[in-house]
């Protein structure tokens, strides 16, 4: 089983260490896509980083903190660590572990993006979801897709607009996201949103998200 004791936060990076591989789904920088890793890393940079190679760039940092390349998924984000926020929800025999770091400096609404240039800006909104439960592939992108619909309600509920058009935001032009599971207790055939498993990614990851992105506004209006 996989709880908040399986997070370990080095200050420049936080990393999540599974007891064993866990099926996974994702965006991430490293190791994108569907497979089975073991060890999941959302780093933060400087804003400045701007490496000719940020993909080798990254390889390195993961060998070099003694991670494996092959069992390894790591994001990055220009959100200092100490912004980091993590939960753990429960219902019955199925439980989650949610990891968010929130940045809104390069808010879009990917419904008018094509009639803008989007300068480069800093701002990642990166979600990992750790499900013990056995899930199905339906369930595990189920829950993934039920993820994003909770990042956008929370950009809605506090007015996050994309600077260039006006509009609300949907999301940076950087997010990641990934959600794995355990693949051991209670079985899940479907991750939708009336599901015993959708319901819990919604009201946890509302929840955790909604606490990381008041954390962010609080932080820039502190630095205006």
């Amino acid at each position: 089983m996989l709880t908040l004791d399986n997070i370990k936060n080095y200050g420049e990076y936080i990393a999540v260490e599974a007891p064993h591989p866990l099926r996974t789904f994702s965006s991430a920088m490293h190791n994108p896509g569907y497979g089975e890793y073991k060890y999941f890393i959302n780093r933060t940079v400087d804003i400045s980083y701007n490496p000719l190679d940020a993909h080798e760039e990254m390889k390195q940092f993961i060998q070099t903190s003694s991670y494996s390349l092959h069992q390894t998924v790591a994001m990055m984000t220009a959100v200092d660590m100490k912004f980091a926020f993590m939960d753990f929800y429960e219902d019955g025999d199925t439980s989650i572990v949610v990891l968010v770091t929130t940045g809104l400096g390069n808010a879009v609404d990917i419904t008018r993006s094509h009639e803008y240039a989007h300068p480069p800006r800093v701002g990642t909104i990166n979600t990992f979801i750790f499900i013990n439960g056995h899930l199905t592939d339906e369930a595990l992108i189920q829950g993934l897709c039920g993820a994003v619909e909770v990042k956008t309600k929370i950009l809605s509920e506090h007015d996050i607009r994309d600077p260039q058009s006006g509009t609300i935001a949907t999301g940076t032009s950087t997010d990641s996201i990934c959600i794995a599971s355990t693949q051991t207790g209670e079985r899940h055939e479907f991750g939708g949103s009336i599901t015993k498993l959708g319901k819990l990614i919604g009201k946890g990851l509302y929840n955790t998200m909604n606490r990381s992105v008041e954390s962010f506004l609080e932080y820039k209006k502190g630095n205006r």
